[in-house]
């Protein structure tokens, strides 16, 4: 049997998200935790890593501390890790500035193998691991190139791109980017099975005739959003035999409650104050007459703003004249 561990979209960061009041990095590093003891567990021969492991994308801006805590944590896994860039792991979505960036220096030292084209083999059985990086220009002709060689039992694509069986109407403006349709990646001769990083959303694992799909969604839980308040980080366990072909299972990792990590408060005074200022704004379009002799704040205070509005506005005022 060949098996492997697919995770995707770590972000590790120095800083904690602004809509955090937990410990982001603890968080995440924890998880990394858990998948070497998964990795363990269920004596896998590799991980295979979706891009994005870095979260920020200036190469100054990550610590040598956060590299160091990288290699320590991947040094007590039972297997190598192999990797494809995400955007987040590149300057400008330049494939090139690799080697500038943190994750660059995870390839050279071997605390990750760079995926490009890998082959496992173990009793008879052929896996061909194709890696895919992320490029804003990717195109479906560019995916579906990559097809089996012979000597292939099986062949896995791990791809960082938008996909999905059903992507909502207004997914590929919102990001600006093509979003593969999995039936279109159902081709003669191509991968038996394709992951996915790039989309934070947990789409679970799909099955369309003999292909697999597999999109679990991120190991961080980064903004907050209602998505990210009920998704719990996943990995999938893949594993293949000549006799039974491939199987998944999703694997869920252990994680602090929502309320725990999210400030939840902060993001209501945000909204609150988001609410005020356009309840300011829509006012002044609509009501804005006063007088070019009268005093300014005179003629807010004498608006028709609720009470609460009037008062912000007034000290807006104030602080712009101080």
């Amino acid at each position: 049997m060949i098996s492997f561990i697919f995770r995707t979209d770590v972000h590790v960061s120095d800083k904690s998200p602004v809509s955090w009041k937990g410990d982001y990095n603890a968080e995440i590093f924890e998880s990394l935790r858990q998948i070497g003891d998964l990795a363990r567990e269920h004596q896998v021969t590799a991980v295979l890593d979706g891009g994005d492991y870095f979260h920020v994308k200036t190469p100054s801006r990550n610590s040598h501390g956060l590299i160091i805590a990288t290699g320590l944590v991947h040094k007590e896994y039972p297997c190598p890790v192999y990797s494809i860039e995400g955007n987040h792991d590149l300057t400008g979505n330049n494939l090139a500035t690799v080697d500038t960036q943190p994750l660059g220096v995870l390839y050279v030292s071997g605390i990750f193998k760079h995926l490009q084209e890998e082959v496992f083999e173990s009793d008879g059985l052929r896996v061909r691991v194709v890696g895919v990086p992320y490029s804003l220009s990717r195109d479906l002709d560019q995916i579906q190139a990559i097809r089996k060689k012979p000597g292939d039992d099986f062949l896995i694509a791990i791809v960082h791109a938008l996909a999905s069986e059903n992507p909502p109407a207004h997914v590929e403006e919102f990001f600006g980017e093509a979003v593969f349709r999995y039936q279109h990646l159902v081709y003669d001769q191509g991968p038996d099975l394709f992951a996915f990083g790039h989309w934070h959303r947990d789409q679970g694992v799909v099955q369309i005739e003999d292909r697999f799909f597999v999109n679990q969604g991120a190991v961080s839980r980064g903004s907050l959003t209602k998505e990210n308040t009920e998704r719990i980080p996943k990995v999938s366990l893949i594993q293949i035999t000549k006799e039974d072909g491939i199987s998944v299972r999703v694997l869920p990792l252990k994680v602090a409650p929502a309320e725990e990590v999210y400030d939840f408060e902060r993001k209501e005074r945000q909204e609150k104050e988001s609410s005020i200022i356009e309840q300011f704004v829509s006012q002044l379009e609509s009501d804005l007459q006063i007088d070019p002799d009268q005093d300014i704040e005179a003629g807010v205070a004498s608006m028709n703003f609720a009470p609460e509005v009037r008062s912000r506005a007034l000290a807006y005022l104030e602080r712009a004249r101080g």
